[in-house]
């Protein structure tokens, strides 16, 4: 995906042409439009203010297709730890807006999962996908 930064520990980061609260309303949006299952929506700054703690604003997406992930973890149950998917949605400390996510292809080479590497690319297509109509990116 054009402007990705693939980090050496098997994260990608994807900055942002909108502002945080635009770049979460795309989210939501695109992973509506896509069927996925909305599991948890953490506000990590949200979080620590309720403990007198100042975060920029961060918030964590946890969501997920089970028709795609299920048959994965049923084969390879360690997939549990990092499926169903997390996007972190975040702001730098110059205000930039990030989102970054775990590679599928990446927690399955770690864990393994030679066998269904295909199936494990198009969960990262799909989240290459996720991430650029959040982030504002035409063509997506």
């Amino acid at each position: 995906m054009s402007g990705a930064a693939e980090h050496g520990n098997g994260l990608v980061s994807v900055r942002s042409s909108l502002s945080m609260a635009e770049t979460v309303k795309h989210l939501v949006v695109a992973l509506e439009r896509r069927g996925m299952v909305l599991f948890a929506r953490i506000d990590h700054a949200k979080a620590a203010s309720e403990v007198g703690l100042k975060l920029r604003p961060e918030e964590l997406f946890v969501f997920g297709y089970p028709e795609a992930e299920a048959p994965l973890i049923a084969k390879y149950p360690l997939l549990g730890v990092d499926f169903p998917q997390r996007l972190l949605v975040r702001e730098d400390e110059h205000g930039g807006v990030w989102i970054s996510y775990a590679s599928p292809v990446a927690i399955g080479r770690r864990l393994g999962v030679e066998a269904d590497v295909s199936r494990l690319e198009a969960i990262a297509d799909s989240l290459a996908g996720i991430a650029a109509e959040a982030v504002g990116k035409a063509g997506s």
